[in-house]
């Protein structure tokens, strides 16, 4: 009970501190995964945000370093592991994706009991985004894009020509149409 106190207590926190810096964020990975197809346990929460804005991204290192254990501290990196009451959540933005306006629109918004409103990122705009790991972590990230899929569209949530597109403009429509094409 105390570690899940804890745990809720650091997620918390967390979320405010990446809505200050990146009101744009959207939970990702595993955490986001469990809301569109069946639930994993996961070791860390992912936030993808535009690390690309390296002033605020230096700013927001600074800030959070003087409260939290931060890492890496130089600007540059698809990846920052921030650690808030022994707990991880990282701040990413893997190479070659493209985190647009268009969504950041279409972000979901969810309420979490003990921490508040989420934001979480559209199944068909996670589903590209582990299409777009693929391409460097390999097989495992094309099986959570197909659960995505398969689970979102038999719930009838799922925009195919809206997922085709964003693939396309991610260099990644050849993985899309294969997988479309096995389900």
């Amino acid at each position: 009970m105390a570690t899940e106190y804890r745990f809720y207590s650091a997620l918390r926190l967390a979320v405010r501190l990446v809505k200050k810096w990146f009101p744009e964020y959207a939970l990702i990975g595993r955490f986001a995964r469990n809301f569109y197809a069946p639930p994993e346990t996961t070791l860390d929460v992912d936030f993808l945000v535009n690390l690309d804005d390296h002033e605020r991204l230096a700013e927001f290192l600074e800030y959070a370093s003087a409260r939290f254990q931060v890492s890496p501290m130089d600007i540059g990196h698809w990846q920052y592991k921030l650690y808030i009451k022994s707990f991880r959540f990282d701040l990413v933005k893997p190479k070659g994706y493209n985190y647009d306006p268009e969504v950041v629109a279409r972000r979901r918004h969810v309420k979490i009991g003990q921490i508040g409103e989420v934001a979480i990122l559209s199944p068909e705009d996670l589903a590209v985004l582990y299409l777009v790991s693929s391409l460097d972590r390999g097989v495992k990230d094309l099986v959570k894009a197909k659960d995505i899929v398969a689970y979102s569209k038999a719930r009838g949530d799922f925009n195919e020509e809206y997922f085709l597109r964003k693939s396309e403009e991610n260099k990644v429509k050849h993985l899309a149409l294969t997988l479309l094409s096995k389900m």
